[in-house]
């Protein structure tokens, strides 16, 4: 039986997502272009879920604070797959209609809670343009437009400010880097915490492959961190073998893209093995209201 037809956005254009960024305006619909741009590098971003994940870990002032919370040390999985269905609630719909506004406001109303330094706002909202952009234009099967980096950069300073900060992104992906690079100079260095957190997330990454693959694995995503977070964070900086293994997978990786429509979804089963009967934004989280939670009880 020959296979099933390829079919990208309902044609067999494998550029389809990127002819379709072509007709989008730039200025009103840069989620729009940000979810098209993920869609054609699905396959080269894990490790910019887990670099996110170390950078936060790797400044004292927010692993001081993400530690407190006990969720990342007690409960990784239900953090890091939260994380994911917020993030891509307000990707997909974006902040004007549900879910991705209740998954916004969701957000904002956790960090509400705490004391979050601007800087550290504006921090994270860089490094989700800044990791996805590098790993793209380094192991991605195409690339990358002048198009995508502007509305990655749109996309990421709305959604900073829908998660609670106030200041603005810089205003140029140069005035970007300079800022994330800075930072990093000022910010991160080791605390105790900073490795109990470190750890419980590489713990849960290594569950991801199979067992004699994990320490390998694990070796490959650190290497392509940037230094300064990993030794803020406790760990050892990899060889440079182990960054050349890593670009070595990764350009492996980058050629299962761009994927087809309706390919098998990656996630569903991790999301599953955390929500087996299925999940509502307004569950999704800490801090979440006494109403919400007898209404998920019952």
């Amino acid at each position: 039986m020959a296979s099933k037809e390829k079919r990208w956005l309902g044609t067999t254009d494998r550029n389809a997502r990127l002819r379709q960024i072509e007709q989008l305006d730039l200025e009103t619909q840069f989620r729009e272009i940000t979810g098209l741009f993920y869609g054609d590098f699905q396959s080269v971003m894990l490790p910019q879920s887990f670099n996110g994940f170390l950078m936060t870990f790797a400044v004292p002032r927010m692993s001081r604070i993400l530690s407190g919370t006990g969720q990342l040390e007690h409960r990784v999985a239900k953090r890091v797959v939260d994380t994911i269905l917020l993030s891509a609630a307000v990707m997909e719909h974006g902040l004007n209609a549900d879910p991705g506004r209740s998954a916004a406001r969701r957000v904002n109303t956790m960090h509400r809670h705490y004391d979050i330094h601007e800087d550290d706002f504006v921090a994270v909202g860089i490094d989700g343009p800044l990791a996805s952009l590098g790993l793209a234009e380094r192991y991605g099967w195409r690339p990358v437009t002048d198009k995508e980096r502007e509305a990655l950069r749109l996309y990421y300073s709305q959604q900073t400010r829908a998660f609670g900060g106030r200041k603005p992104l810089p205003g140029t992906i140069a005035e970007m880097k300079r800022f994330w690079s800075d930072y990093l100079d000022a910010q991160a260095h080791f605390e105790p915490q900073n490795r109990s957190l470190a750890d419980a997330v590489l713990q849960w990454y290594k569950a991801l492959v199979p067992k004699p693959l994990q320490s390998l694995f694990i070796a490959m995503l650190i290497a392509d961190a940037d230094p300064r977070i990993i030794r803020a964070c406790g760990l050892k900086v990899p060889p440079k073998i182990f960054k050349t293994l890593a670009g070595i997978f990764m350009r492996q990786m980058g050629k299962q893209d761009p994927i087809p429509d309706n390919a098998p979804n990656r996630l569903e089963k991790i999301i599953a093995a955390v929500y087996p009967n299925g999940w509502e934004v307004n569950a999704l989280g800490t801090h979440i209201q006494a109403k919400t939670e007898d209404t998920v009880a019952a």
